[in-house]
């Protein structure tokens, strides 16, 4: 982490390069980043507060609670699954870099945020049309961006790392995620864990992390401190596991080019 900072410049100007670079052949540029994760939280309030007569999956109103958790899963999903592509294919340019290799994964990880940052403006328009405006916990938001970091780099890494060596690990990482969907507590609230699952939801990081994003705005959406304890255990735990595997196969990572 010391070298990444030593070369935080350099990261800053690689992620504008990056994001100019994503959007620079749409007519409407930084606008996908908004237009995308809105269109999903509109097409999801519309399926589960339309179509199946409102039935009560989350706090109300149902569209913003989508817009919060929606965004960091957004980010989420994003980083993890554009980590797995990084060092395959792109490896060559690292073994004559003098960057540190794991800034390759920082670099993805920090462009899916830009994103997530840009798309904040969605939550203000989803407050906007239902009236609904946050109370004092809404300072932990930002917690819940750091923690969401933290997170992300572990995994980044670690799925990073042994994608480049297995690649059908990528494929196995898909899968995850998109049961991770719906094991995440993003259509619903917390409250409809069913008790009996409560013990294991929260082992899941990302419980405890969309907690904090809505807490401002629900403050039931907590299991307490001391889920919250667990759910950051578990998340320290990721991050020292992925800097540990990808430590012990970096040099495998860069034999491969």
């Amino acid at each position: 982490m010391g070298n990444l900072w030593k070369n935080r410049q350099v990261l800053r100007m690689l992620v504008a390069r990056d994001l100019q670079r994503k959007y620079r052949n749409f007519r409407l540029g930084y606008l996908w980043s908004i237009l995308e994760p809105l269109g999903m939280t509109t097409v999801l309030w519309f399926v589960f507060s339309v179509l199946l007569g409102g039935r009560k999956l989350g706090e109300q109103p149902y569209f913003l609670f989508l817009s919060v958790a929606i965004l960091p899963w957004w980010w989420f999903t994003k980083g993890i699954s554009a980590s797995t592509r990084v060092f395959r294919g792109n490896i060559s340019p690292l073994t004559i870099s003098l960057l540190p290799t794991e800034i390759s994964v920082v670099r993805v990880i920090l462009v899916s945020m830009a994103d997530f940052a840009l798309s904040l403006p969605i939550i203000v328009f989803a407050m906007v049309i239902t009236w609904t405006f946050p109370g004092p916990l809404i300072v932990l938001f930002p917690v819940a961006i750091l923690v969401q970091v933290i997170l992300m780099y572990g995994l980044g890494l670690f799925v990073a790392s042994v994608s480049a060596l297995v690649p059908d690990f990528a494929r196995i990482v898909r899968i995850i995620m998109r049961a991770m969907f719906y094991l995440t507590p993003v259509l619903y609230a917390i409250a409809n864990i069913p008790e009996g699952a409560r013990g294991f939801a929260v082992f899941n990081p990302l419980v405890s992390i969309l907690g904090l994003y809505r807490i401002g705005f629900w403050p039931t959406e907590t299991e307490g401190a001391a889920a919250f304890a667990v759910g950051l255990s578990v998340t320290a735990i990721f991050a020292f596991a992925g800097v540990i595997t990808f430590r012990r196969l970096e040099s495998r990572i860069l034999k491969e080019a």
